[in-house]
């Protein structure tokens, strides 16, 4: 349907605002009485009227030409037009088949979409936590502290002596110190002396 759903919506809400409030009710009489005159008497037929909550009638289909709504008459004897009787014929007009399907249409149209975009959120959201799972587990790692960022070689009568510190030693006389550091730096690993 090419009408613009958006529009017809409003068109409706506006006229189920102006029409009679609360439940209405259909009722379906067999009249085996005559209606009309002349050549446009018909014998035997079926009235059709809708009813608001209190009884009142909100639509009868014997007088469909005049829309009548109440049964007050003016001094003529015809049916009497008030504004009731317009707005509720209006929302009737509306409410046809054509216009009820394009709105259930929309209706799941937009209930498949936003089902669509629960999935997408839904994986997204699993995506955001594995990613915020290994942010954490890289902030851990990074985390870990070395306390013992040197390890110092000597030699000592032919043999090469190894101690791990957090500091240089004051006395270096006869050996040197590997500064571990710069290694642990390049790997990402925060160092502390401790």
């Amino acid at each position: 349907m090419t009408t613009d759903i958006t529009e017809l919506a409003q068109r409706m809400k506006a006229a189920a605002g102006k029409a009679t409030q609360g439940e209405w009710w259909a009722d379906e009489v067999k009249n085996e009485g005559c209606y009309g005159s002349g050549d446009d008497c018909v014998e035997g037929f079926t009235s059709y009227a809708i009813y608001g909550s209190d009884g009142q009638t909100l639509f009868d289909s014997l007088n469909s030409d005049a829309a009548c709504i109440c049964e007050e008459y003016d001094g003529e004897g015809h049916v009497a037009w008030d504004e009731t009787a317009q707005s509720n014929a209006e929302f009737i007009a509306l409410a046809n088949p054509a216009n009820i399907l394009a709105l259930v249409e929309a209706l799941e149209n937009s209930e498949s979409r936003l089902h669509e975009v629960a999935v997408a959120c839904a994986t997204a959201e699993q995506a955001l936590e594995k990613a915020l799972q290994r942010i954490i587990e890289l902030v851990a790692r990074k985390e870990k502290r070395l306390h013992v960022p040197y390890a110092y070689l000597r030699e000592s009568d032919g043999q090469i002596q190894i101690s791990i510190g957090a500091e240089r030693p004051s006395d270096r006389s006869g050996g040197y110190a590997t500064p571990w550091f710069p290694i642990y730096t390049a790997a990402g690993i925060k160092v502390e002396a401790g």
